[in-house]
């Protein structure tokens, strides 16, 4: 297998680390033109002087990458809202401010608000575009929709940052969609102005009639939410256990709509359209209604990312073996990818994205190897066989990135996808042919629902066996994005090696995994010579000190911390984590730090360069600051609002720094 033997694909990557480049360089839109302006340049002048001889000629196809490239740099210049000057951000924003705009996309809600994408109209009186994330209080009685056209006067606020050391950073993750502000509506504040019945609005209410048709079902909430998942692409009524249940036993994937779930639709689609083959013009007829039905479906679930690449990838699946083409699995997975990051670039950030992609690589890659393992002939046999093999190929690609983002490794999954995958495909299969029935025969639907309910009791009953074993699953990895790169680096070979035996590929696998050796010892080496003190952004006052490969917390209630000390201890690479209680004096290097508390008491013999102040202490703080004459004052989450604008006011008097956690975030000395 010669990756160049499929140039799409070369092409597509060209094009998204052009993405990606232009995410972190931010180059202007002159810069960008001149630059794509060169590169066609350059590919006209190789084109006219290889006379069309494409493949002959290394320089014209290293110029038709640099152009890739280019325009990848470019799209996503262009799809990025903050760089139009309608955009609201490049307006004045005030402390309350006049926002109109429509409802796009309902989002999974948390405990106290639900909530919502809005595209802007209009802000301020003025002509406006950009996403904003709006909280909506659940007692409100006006439950918005897809398509709502609405009004507020509110504040805007930015979506604040990770709120300590390498915690999931949600601002980024919303930044990446073009979100970058959030707006906390109060009770019954919001006005609906009128309803766009637009695509949105259309299919949000058909989705809603579909699941509602299920009623007559009379299923338990979680039985419910499990056929929203699988079937129509919803996952906002899943509850916590179930979700941690599911992706403990490293089946996550199971609930939300992707290339698994579409591929079932897809053969099962397939099987019953079979006989048009008999007929005349049966192979485009065939074709004409697997493309409908899986962009219907695809519409069906409100076109989430992972369902639309799906369905993009078997549609090109589709028309490559109606002309004969079915081993074009290469192109199809390039030209789908390329056609998402064209219309949505910022997908090559999704998560969802980035697994799907490798899995789906990974199987294709490996599969050819598939036969050699198959211990038997008999079609049951093969068939759990081959889930075996495909799970285990999907692993392997997707192993690095499940590592870095979710710092986990499950080691049940195997056991869980013989049963799971079996169970989910009947589910969607039996819940898409009750789906009519609910509509033209209730009690034969009801009856078949009778089976649905049991097999999703089951399934679920049996992840949560699985997930119980707690052995059964590594957790809190420290591993980085290098760390990804390098693994990554060692499948290569390896998958290179398999295609080509030779005693030099397997010197490269070897040498890849030194390299990944290599990583992992000078990342080890460079957090263990590294030290900082830390005071996190916690409601209850936490302090932690790293000394090497070392960490010590301060903290009168560690309980309360265990979740943001594992992520800190993971993310240093640290081998020890001790608790002590809060001292009101701490020494860290040649810095003397002071802690004052609720008691206010600071009569000491040392001169603090930093002083800490937590749980609204009762001080003078411009005497203290006279007898102290600290270097920077801190204030912790613990305090109020009111306080911590005092004490700022009293530093900016005296000229001397103020860090207040809630406002700023947590504090990092080195």
């Amino acid at each position: 297998m010669k990756v160049f033997k499929f140039p799409l694909l070369t092409i597509t990557i060209s094009f998204a680390i052009g993405i990606i480049a232009e995410y972190y360089l931010h180059w202007s839109l002159k810069s960008l033109i001149a630059f794509l302006t060169s590169s066609s340049i350059l590919f006209c002048y190789l084109f006219w002087k290889s006379k069309k001889k494409l493949t002959q000629n290394a320089a014209f196809g290293i110029t038709s990458y640099l152009m890739a490239f280019a325009i990848g740099m470019i799209c996503f210049y262009v799809h990025s809202d903050s760089n139009y000057s309608t955009h609201y951000s490049k307006k004045e924003i005030n402390e309350r401010n006049s926002i109109r705009g429509f409802i796009t996309t309902t989002l999974k809600p948390n405990e106290k608000y639900n909530k919502y994408f809005i595209e802007l109209t209009h802000f301020n009186d003025s002509i406006a575009t950009g996403k904003i994330l709006l909280y909506n209080p659940k007692t409100n009685e006006n439950k918005l929709h897809a398509g709502d056209e609405i009004w507020l006067n509110a504040s805007v606020y930015p979506i604040p940052k990770a709120f300590n050391p390498y915690q999931f950073d949600y601002s980024k993750y919303l930044e990446k969609q073009n979100v970058t502000h959030q707006i906390y509506a109060n009770e019954n504040q919001i006005r609906v102005i009128q309803t766009r019945k637009n695509m949105d609005f259309y299919i949000e209410n058909l989705r809603n009639n579909l699941s509602e048709s299920f009623s007559i079902h009379h299923f338990e909430p979680k039985t419910k939410a499990i056929i929203d998942a699988l079937i129509l692409g919803q996952r906002l009524e899943l509850d916590k256990d179930t979700i941690a249940d599911y992706s403990n036993a490293g089946v996550i994937h199971i609930l939300a709509i992707s290339g698994l779930h579409i591929s079932i639709i897809y053969f099962f689609i397939i099987f019953l359209l079979k006989p048009l083959k008999r007929i005349r013009f049966g192979a485009e007829i065939q074709l004409l209604l697997v493309l409908a039905i899986l962009w219907l479906f695809a519409l069906l679930t409100g076109l989430p990312a992972s369902v639309t690449r799906a369905v993009t990838l078997f549609s090109f699946i589709s028309i490559g073996n109606y002309f004969n083409q079915p081993k074009a699995i290469y192109n199809a997975l390039a030209v789908s990818a390329l056609l998402i990051l064209l219309i949505k670039p910022n997908s090559i950030f999704d998560i969802g994205f980035q697994l799907s992609y490798a899995a789906v690589l990974s199987i294709v890659l490996f599969q050819p190897y598939y036969k050699k393992l198959y211990f038997t002939e008999n079609k049951i046999g093969v068939y759990f066989t081959d889930i075996v093999l495909v799970s285990l190929a999907a692993q392997i690609g997707v192993l690095p990135l499940s590592l870095y983002y979710f710092n986990q490794l499950p080691l049940l999954f195997l056991l869980a996808n013989l049963v799971i995958i079996p169970l989910s495909s009947l589910v969607l299969i039996v819940g898409i042919i009750i789906l009519p029935l609910n509509y033209a025969f209730p009690t034969l639907a009801v009856f078949i629902g009778k089976i649905l309910k049991y097999i999703i009791l089951f399934m679920n009953d049996y992840i949560h066996w699985i997930a119980q074993f707690k052995s059964g699953i590594i957790t809190n990895i420290s591993f980085s994005a290098w760390l990804t790169i390098s693994m990554y680096l060692v499948i290569i070979t390896f998958i290179y090696w398999l295609y080509h035996q030779k005693n030099q590929n397997i010197k490269c696998v070897l040498i890849s995994i030194l390299v990944l050796q290599f990583s992992y010892i000078s990342i080890k080496w460079k957090e263990n010579n590294d030290s900082e003190l830390v005071v996190f952004n916690e409601k209850v006052t936490l302090i932690g000190i790293k000394k090497k490969n070392n960490i010590i917390a301060f903290s009168n209630e560690p309980e309360n911390h265990s979740t943001t000390l594992n992520h800190y201890k993971r993310g240093t690479f640290s081998d020890s984590l001790r608790i002590f209680p809060i001292q009101n004096a701490i020494s860290y290097k040649n810095h003397k730090i002071l802690v004052i508390d609720s008691l206010g008491i600071y009569k000491t013999s040392i001169r603090p360069e930093i002083i800490i102040l937590t749980q609204n202490p009762k001080i003078n703080l411009a005497r203290l600051i006279e007898e102290m004459q600290p270097k920077e004052i801190i204030a912790d989450k613990s305090n109020y609002k009111n306080n911590c604008k005092l004490w700022e006011a009293t530093c900016r008097k005296e000229k001397i720094p103020f860090h207040a956690i809630a406002e700023k975030g947590f504090y990092k000395l080195k």
